[in-house]
């Protein structure tokens, strides 16, 4: 049943995906690009050949609205079960390959030189992801008063790590334009944000597992 859900839920994904593109498809070759190119919609009129990508956008819209829901919903009720067995929750360590995409940021450089555009930069966030890899490794352990401990120890000093770095970058972008532009401060601060928000996830893991294996191997050798 779950596995039929997931299909589901997936062939949606992919039915949204395709909907976008055929739409715009759509309006570069018979509706002059509307809503495909950057559009002022203080001055924006109707079309009757906007309503296709008005609809699959809104569709998608919908559809990630929905995602995030069902998310939020499934992680309560796996923090709950994790509070009453006191068990690490189940990760499948292959997640940690999501931290691939963080390499998508790189191509904000492109699309910056290109037409302006920086959001691309914060896929910088998903190199965070890599801690799925320490996290997945975890899973289904017990978690004693020494595993807490560790937690706490690890996520304090994630924290640490993270704060400095964005209070350091903080002073050093505040002192003025970077390379005299605005703009290059403005990239330099999603940036660096970016990176410092995918260190804190990373390093909560990997300093959890760290803390741990080491402290199993010292039990060990006593």
């Amino acid at each position: 049943m779950k596995k039929n859900k997931m299909k589901i839920w997936v062939g949606c994904g992919i039915l949204c995906v395709l909907s976008v593109l055929i739409s715009s498809w759509y309006a570069v070759a018979f509706n002059d690009s509307r809503l495909v190119v950057p559009t002022d919609f203080e001055n924006y009129v109707f079309h009757a050949k906007d309503l296709p990508m008005i609809i699959s956008v809104l569709i998608t819209c919908i559809y990630m609205f929905a995602i995030a829901i069902r998310l939020f919903i499934k992680i309560r009720k796996r923090q709950k079960q994790v509070e009453e067995t006191a068990v690490h929750r189940k990760v499948n360590p292959g997640l940690g390959f999501l931290g691939l995409f963080g390499f998508l940021g790189f191509a904000g450089f492109w699309t910056y030189s290109l037409n302006g555009t920086v959001y691309p930069f914060a896929f910088f966030l998903f190199f965070g992801f890599f801690g799925f890899f320490y996290e997945g490794k975890m899973s289904g352990t017990f978690m004693d008063e020494r595993f807490r401990e560790n937690a706490d120890r690890a996520r304090l000093k994630a924290y640490r790590i993270t704060f400095e770095v964005m209070f350091v970058a903080l002073v050093i972008l505040c002192q003025g334009k970077l390379f005299g532009s605005l703009e290059h401060t403005l990239i330099a601060a999603i940036i660096i944000l970016s990176l410092a928000l995918a260190s804190g996830l990373f390093l909560s893991e990997y300093l959890l597992y760290r803390y741990d294996h080491d402290g199993q191997t010292d039990e060990g050798e006593e």
